[in-house]
Order: structure tokens, then sequence, then C-alpha cells
């Protein structure tokens, strides 16, 4: 245990002199086009595409295969690559060709002109963008020190949040909602628009994290075996996965179906546009908190900020599940994004904390099994129960209300995970005055 310490003491001296080189702005450009990505592609488009080629009564289980497909090669893309950019001590050769990669499978998604091809082509995203993320996730512990992961974290939710509702706003304007008055000619090219606009973004992202982030080669490997065989944190960083896949299993059962549940729940009929302006609202909502929090995180209990961001998801959760009126779900955003923003803002520091020195690429790509397992296993459970929810009782609204009290147990089930998590005091920094 000695040994440990005074290895993680040198360790974390030598990571304080690169965290007064690192820019924290250019360490999260990347961040930025992430979500834009994302946020379009999920927020959106994909819902676009499952409304153009699947009858209501199976959107549930075309939304479970779409999605379950995606994140399993997402997390064995993330791994592999994480681990891979471990062994070579390099990060950035992945992160460009697994971007480049990315771009060419946005235009098939564009283009596909079957809901099988798809489905190929978002398997496709998902492998590309995963390769890069891997390997660019572990550049915060590799650069960042313990005592700055607070206000580190807290600048990259800020730019996770704001490429979300840039992402969201691309979508709105892009992405039309399939109907008798829409050709596929012109939702095909509200598509590749698309597709230019999030290319453009993630290529200027890409150089901005390029230049403003110095390549520094990581631990030798037998260094950081050994340094993880002495890790002292292996069983609170387990319980952190197990907490996030939790929260993130709500979370990812509100986007795919947040615009089917204004169809058929409070039938909206412009339902897409009506889903992005309650998203962008969290959204704002979310960035209020976010630094602020993340500050925060820096000399308070990150674990005190994540329960009270948990209590805000769960809330907010059943108030969409119990709500009547449609005029209310602003409430409704308005509360799920404060608790999102909470969220967003310490959860990466904390899990950033816990780490050993020289094994950030794979075991961050394992961290984010707490996200990408969700998703997964979100959409199977959430499309299954919508599905099966509506025939039983001939109404789809049942299944819509049902999903989203469902998402308020997995956060409380998330916020029980926490608890058995040790959180290190190196990680907040010292009080003075």
């Amino acid at each position: 245990m000695l040994t440990h310490r005074v290895i993680a003491s040198r360790m974390d001296v030598k990571t304080e002199a690169r965290t007064r080189q690192v820019n924290f702005f250019a360490l999260s450009a990347y961040w930025f086009a992430w979500e834009v990505h994302w946020a379009a592609l999920l927020g959106a488009a994909l819902q676009g595409q499952i409304a153009r080629f699947v009858p209501a009564e199976f959107i549930g289980s075309a939304s479970a295969l779409l999605g379950a497909a995606g994140a399993l090669f997402s997390i064995i893309s993330q791994y592999g690559f994480g681990k891979l950019s471990d062994r070579s001590g390099r990060r950035m050769p992945f992160i460009v060709a697994g971007t480049l990669c990315d771009i060419a499978a946005l235009f098939a998604f564009a283009f596909a002109p079957s809901f099988a091809l798809v489905l190929i082509a978002f398997v496709g995203v998902q492998l590309a963008l995963n390769a890069a993320c891997g390997p660019y996730q572990a550049l915060m512990p590799d650069h960042v020190a313990m005592s700055s992961r607070g206000k580190a974290s807290a600048v990259m939710g800020l730019f996770r949040l704001s490429g979300t509702a840039v992402g969201l706003l691309l979508a709105k304007l892009f992405v039309h909602q399939p109907g008798p008055g829409v050709s596929a000619g012109t939702f095909t090219a509200g598509l590749v628009h698309l597709a230019e606009a999030v290319a453009a973004v993630l290529i200027v992202a890409l150089i901005v994290t390029l230049v403003g982030v110095p390549e520094s080669k990581a631990p030798q490997p037998a260094r950081a075996q050994r340094d993880f065989g002495a890790w002292p944190a292996r069983a609170s960083f387990a319980w952190l996965i197990v907490s996030r896949a939790l929260v993130n299993m709500g979370l990812y059962l509100i986007l795919p179906f947040l615009a089917f549940h204004l169809r058929f729940v409070h039938h909206v009929g412009q339902y897409i546009a009506r889903s992005l302006d309650m998203l962008l609202i969290m959204i704002v909502c979310a960035l209020l908190g976010t630094v602020p929090a993340g500050i925060a995180g820096d000399r308070l209990s990150k674990k005190r900020i994540l329960f009270v961001a948990m209590f805000g998801l769960a809330l907010g959760a059943l108030s969409l599940s119990f709500n009547r009126s449609a005029n209310a779900l602003t409430w409704s955003a308005i509360v799920l994004g404060l608790g999102w923003g909470a969220y967003y803002s310490v959860d990466w520091a904390l899990a950033c904390n816990l780490l050993p020195p020289g094994r950030a690429g794979a075991l961050m790509a394992i961290w984010n099994i707490g996200a990408s397992a969700p998703q997964v296993a979100a959409p199977i459970i959430g499309g299954l129960l919508i599905d099966r929810a509506g025939a039983w009782s001939g109404d789809l609204a049942v299944g819509y209300r049902l999903l989203f009290a469902l998402v308020a147990v997995f956060v409380v089930l998330g916020a029980a995970a926490l608890v058995r998590v040790a959180e290190p005091r190196e990680g907040l920094a010292t009080q003075t005055g």
C-alpha cells in the first residue's frame, strides 16, 4: 500500500506539471463535436428514419433493434481501441482515424433507402466514432491532476451540453418529420445537409484538440500493470459503473422515446419539433448549473452533488409519467434539465479520481460501459414495454406512461449503488482560510 501511495504521488506530481500546460477548452473541444453528433442523430434523425420506414405498432421494436445493435458495437469499439491506445502510448492517431470513418458512415446513414440499411449505417457510425472516443476520453486523466478534475469536468460538461444544444438546433433545422407532405427526396436532402454540418463541426473540433492538447506517452505497460495490481479503489470504481449504468438506463429511455411519447400520449401534431423544443429547454437549464456544480465538486463531496442531481432526474421523470397536460411539459423539462446538468458536471471527475496511473484508455472505456451498456438494454426494455403494454391495453399511451415511471425507478437504484462508492479525499482541493 505504501509503495502504491508513493507511485501515485509521483504520478500526480507529473500530472500537476502537465495540468499547468493543458488548455481545458482545447481538451473539451472534441466533446462539443461528439455531443453535436449524437444529439442530432439520436434526438431527431433516428426517429425520423424509424417513422419513415416502420409502422406505428412496431416503433418500439425497431427502436430497440437500432439502439441495441449500435450500442453493442460501441462497447466493443471503445474498449478495444482504448486498450490499443494504452499499449501504443498514443491517443491522437485513433481519434483522427475514427473521426474520418464516422463522417463516411454519417453520409451512408443519410442516403440509406431502407430500414435494413439504416441499421447497417448506424452500426458503422457507432463503431467509427467510438474508436475515436475510447482513446479520447483518456486524455483528461492523462493530463489533468486530481485536484483540478472538478473544474476540468465542469468545462467538459459545459462543452458537452452546449454541443447537445447545437446538435438539437441542427436537427430542428434539417430533419423533416415524415408524412404525406414530405417527399423521400426532401427527407434525404435534409439528412445530407445535417451530415455536412456535423462533419464540419467534427473536423474543426478535431483540429482544435489536436493543436491544443500535446500528445503525452502513457506509462510503460509493466509499470502500469504493477500500479493496477495495487489499486485500492477497485470496488468503488465497480460500484460507480453500476450506479452510472442505472442512471443512464433512465436517461436512455427518455431520448429515443420522448417524441413518440408526445405523439401518442399528448397527441402533439408536430411531435419531433416539440420534442426538440423540450430537449433544448432541458439543455439550457442544465447549462445554468453545470459550471458552479463542477467547481464546487473540487471542494465539496461529488457524491452529494450526484445525489441531488439524481433526485431532480427522478422527479422530472415522474412528472412526465403522470402529467395529463401538454402545457405543463415545460416544467418537467426544466426539472430534468437541472438534474441532468448537475449530474454531468461531476460524474466524470469522480471516475477519474478513482483511476490508477497508466490505465486510463482501457479503464475509462470500461467505465463508459456505464453509458454504452444502457444504450443496448434501454431501447430493448423500453421498446418491448411500449409495444406489449399498448397491445395489452389497446392504448399506445399506456406504455409510454409506464416507460417514464421506469426512468425514475432506475435513477433511484443508481443512487442506491452510489452509496457504496468511497470517494477519495485526494479529489477535493485543500481548503484554506
